[in-house]
Order: C-alpha cells, then sequence, then structure tokens
C-alpha cells in the first residue's frame, strides 16, 4: 500500500526543488539583464562625454563662422549702399569686393552622433536631451544646404563675374591683407579702378544683394546653432553629472 504521506512529501520537496531551479533562473536572468542595462548606461555615458567634447569643439568653430559671416554680411551692406551712393568709393571697396568670394562651411565633429546612431542609443536617452540632440542634428543638416546654396553662387555666378569684369581689385593696394601680402614685391603700377562703370554695374549690384541675403541667413543659422548646441550641452551636464 503506497504511503500517501511519503509520497506528500516527497512532492513537495520536489515542488520547492523546481521552485528554487526556477527563482535561481529568475534570479541569474536579472542579474544579466543588470548588468547588460549597466554596460549600455556606461556605452551611453561614455558617447554622451565624446558628444559633449564634440560639441564644446563646434561651438569654437561656429562661434568663428559666426564673426566671419557677419563681416561677409557688412561687406555686402557696404557695396550695396555705394552703389546707392549713399557712401563714396573708397581704399575698402576692392578689400570687400575680394573678401565677398569667402566660401564658409562647417563642419562639425559628428564622430559621437554617428557612434550612438548606429548603437541604436538615441531612444535610450531621456526624452528632452533626445530631442534636443535631434533638433540640434536637423540644424546642422538646414545650414549646410545653406552653405551650399551660397557657396555655388560664389563658385559659379560671382566669383566668374569678378574675375572676368574687375580682376584689378588684385592688386597691392587692397586692403585685405591675404592679397595685399600676394603683390608687396610686385613692382608694376596700380591700375584704377574705373568707378563710373563699377556703380552703373547692376549685375554686379544684383550679386551684391544675394551675397548679402545669403550672409544675413547664414549669420542667423549660425546663431541658432549655438543655441541649440548650448542647449544640448546644458543637459548633457545635467546627465553626465548623475550618478
Amino acid at each position: 500500500m503506497v504511503d500517501t504521506g511519503s509520497t506528500r512529501k516527497y512532492l513537495l520537496y520536489a515542488i520547492g526543488e523546481i521552485a528554487l531551479v526556477v527563482i535561481g533562473i529568475l534570479i541569474a536572468l536579472q542579474i544579466n539583464n543588470w548588468n547588460e542595462e549597466k554596460k549600455i548606461n556606461n556605452s551611453i555615458k561614455n558617447h554622451l562625454f565624446i558628444l559633449q567634447q564634440n560639441l564644446k569643439e563646434d561651438q569654437i568653430i561656429l562661434h568663428q563662422m559666426q564673426a566671419g559671416m557677419i563681416d561677409n554680411f557688412n561687406y555686402a551692406d557696404s557695396l550695396l549702399m555705394y552703389f546707392k551712393t549713399l557712401i563714396p568709393y573708397d581704399s575698402n571697396t576692392t578689400k570687400f569686393l575680394s573678401k565677398s568670394l569667402i566660401e564658409l562651411q562647417f563642419r562639425p565633429n559628428t564622430n559621437a552622433i554617428e557612434t550612438i546612431s548606429q548603437s541604436n542609443e538615441i531612444p535610450f536617452l531621456e526624452s528632452e536631451l533626445q530631442e534636443a540632440v535631434i533638433n540640434y542634428y536637423a540644424l546642422v543638416k538646414s545650414t549646410k544646404a545653406r552653405e551650399l546654396i551660397s557657396n555655388d553662387q560664389i563658385a559659379n555666378k560671382y566669383e566668374p563675374y569678378i574675375f572676368t569684369h574687375y580682376p584689378h581689385v588684385f592688386q597691392k593696394n587692397n586692403k585685405w591683407d591675404y592679397v595685399k601680402n600676394q603683390y608687396e614685391d610686385d613692382p608694376r603700377s596700380i591700375v584704377k579702378i574705373d568707378q563710373e562703370k563699377l556703380i552703373a554695374d547692376k549685375t554686379l549690384e544684383a550679386h551684391m544683394i544675394a551675397r548679402r541675403d545669403q550672409s544675413d541667413n547664414l549669420k542667423a543659422l549660425y546663431n541658432s546653432l549655438i543655441t541649440s548646441s548650448n542647449q544640448v550641452l546644458n543637459l548633457l551636464e545635467n546627465e553626465l553629472e548623475k550618478e
């Protein structure tokens, strides 16, 4: 005859063993999940630290480019005032015409954001930080598109026009140090610019309107990038201070 008491004890023991095994497996899985989460968090934190450094480098460049674009805007604005006869021709005119040839292009350091994107870590960021990072790099994309339009206008329209019709802006009397240094040993006489031709040149005036407009747009975009990067940096600082 089967001893029901012994059977019950055996079943309870077996169930207890199974429960211990299941609990052990669950604990092991939880520990593994904790370890994986810790690895992900450490990886994200390392990448966020690099992102912080990248953005600080970007800001140095952006402040320089914003200053350069403010200069470009002022050059074009002064030349437009000259075309309107609001200011006279002076020794700065050829400097402004030649410096308006300068193309600027923002090249952000994208090492961190590329790694974060490839590691699919953006969804793990705090929502406010995630939004700020996405907005910053979307603004970078918009800025680069505007730079392309501006630089294309310089390279394919303004520059050929200056080189063809006003090559004599490049002489030793040009107040732009870069040009002046190129001609400091030039013994040739200065060729005077035909001021009447210059002030009546409506095509050149139209180029200046385009240069002023593009410069105005870009200096606003560089300013927006500085503001946006400041927002990201503030959020990053708070995130990196967390334990």
